[in-house]
C-alpha cells in the first residue's frame, strides 16, 4: 500500500472530515459526542498511518495540509457513500436514528420548527434534533460553517454555495399595544407611523430584512417612515416592548397569535401596503446530508 502504515480506519476519516469542515478541534468533539482529547488522538493516528501531517495547528486557527486537502474530498466522498448506505438500511428496517443538527431564525426556531420537530420525533423516535436559533444572516453563516446541516431563514442570498427552497409564508403586521389609540382603528397610513416610537428588530433580523426590502418599492427608506427608539434582539423581547406600553412594530402574524387572542396586542393594516415575507430552507450544496437531515427535508415537504 504504498507509505500507508496500516490499514485505513474509515471512522478517523469521518473524525479527519468534521475537523476539516468545521476548522475545530473542540467543534469537531462536540458534533461528534467525543473529548477534544479524543479527536485529537485519532488525527494523529490518522497522520501515522498516512504518514503525513493532515494538519497545520496555529493557536487559534486550524488549516490543512497539501495531503489533508487531498484527503477531505475522498473522505466527503466516502461519508456521502457511508450515509446513503446507512439511510437504505434504515428504511428498509423502518428505523432511523441519531442527532439532527438544525438551526432556525428567530420565527421559524422559535414558533414553527419546536411543533414540527415534536412530530417528526413521535415518527422517528429515536432522533434528538438539536435547533440552534439566531438571527437569519447567523443561520446562514452557520450552515455555511457545517455547524448545523439545515436552516431556516428569513431571506434567500446570492451564495451559490447554498441552495434555498421556499418552505413557509408568513404576513408581517403593524402591531400596537391594546391601549394604543391605534387599536380601534381598521387601518394607518403608512406616513403615520413616523410619529410613533418604534421598536425594531437588529440588523440582520430577517423581519427587517423584509419590511426594509417591502419599503424600498414605495422609494423610501425605513429611516425616514420609522422613528425608531429600540433595536431588540428577538422578537419576545419586541413583545415585552409593546406589552409595556413603549412603542409599536412590525411583527410576523406567527409569532403574535397567542397576544392576539388573548388580547394583549392589536393587528393593524397599513393601507396599500401588503407585507407577506417567505421562509426557506438553506442546505450547503457541497455537503451530504445524513440520513436523519434527509428525512426530516422529506418529513417537511409531506406536510
Amino acid at each position: 500500500m504504498g507509505k500507508l502504515k496500516g490499514d485505513l480506519d474509515l471512522y478517523k476519516l469521518e473524525v479527519f472530515y468534521w475537523v476539516a469542515e468545521l476548522k475545530s478541534f473542540s467543534e469537531a468533539a462536540q458534533r461528534l459526542s467525543l473529548k477534544q482529547p479524543t479527536v485529537s488522538a485519532h488525527i494523529q493516528e490518522l497522520e501515522k498511518t498516512l504518514a503525513g501531517k493532515l494538519f497545520y495547528r496555529i493557536p487559534g486557527k486550524v488549516t490543512l495540509t497539501a495531503l489533508g486537502l487531498l484527503l477531505v474530498e475522498q473522505a466527503r466522498s466516502l461519508l456521502a457513500f457511508k450515509r446513503e448506505t446507512v439511510a437504505v438500511v434504515e428504511q428498509f428496517h423502518g428505523t432511523l436514528s441519531g442527532e439532527l443538527w438544525i438551526g432556525g431564525s428567530n420565527i421559524p426556531g422559535e414558533y414553527l420548527l419546536p411543533q414540527r420537530l415534536g412530530e417528526f420525533i413521535k415518527r422517528y423516535p429515536g432522533v434528538k434534533p438539536i435547533l440552534r436559533i439566531g438571527d437569519s444572516a447567523g443561520i446562514v453563516e452557520e450552515v455555511l460553517g457545517g455547524k448545523v446541516e439545515i436552516g431556516f431563514v428569513g431571506f434567500k442570498s446570492a451564495d451559490a454555495r447554498l441552495s434555498f427552497d421556499k418552505v413557509w409564508q408568513d404576513e408581517m403586521v403593524l402591531t400596537v399595544p391594546k391601549s394604543h389609540p391605534w387599536s380601534r382603528r381598521k387601518f394607518v397610513q403608512l406616513a403615520d407611523l413616523r410619529a410613533e416610537n418604534f421598536i425594531s428588530r437588529e440588523q440582520g433580523s430577517g423581519t427587517l430584512d423584509s419590511f426594509r426590502h417591502l419599503i424600498s418599492k414605495s422609494r423610501r427608506s425605513v429611516d425616514e417612515l420609522l422613528n425608531v427608539v429600540m433595536e431588540l434582539g428577538s422578537t419576545a423581547a419586541v413583545k415585552e416592548a409593546l406589552i409595556s406600553g413603549f412603542g409599536i412594530s412590525i411583527l410576523s402574524r406567527v409569532s403574535i397569535k397567542r397576544e392576539l387572542v388573548d388580547g394583549l396586542l392589536v393587528d393593524i393594516s397599513i393601507r396599500g401596503l401588503k407585507m407577506k415575507r417567505d421562509f426557506y430552507e438553506v442546505c450547503y450544496k457541497g455537503r451530504p446530508l445524513s440520513p436523519v437531515a434527509q428525512a426530516f427535508r422529506a418529513f417537511l415537504k409531506s406536510e
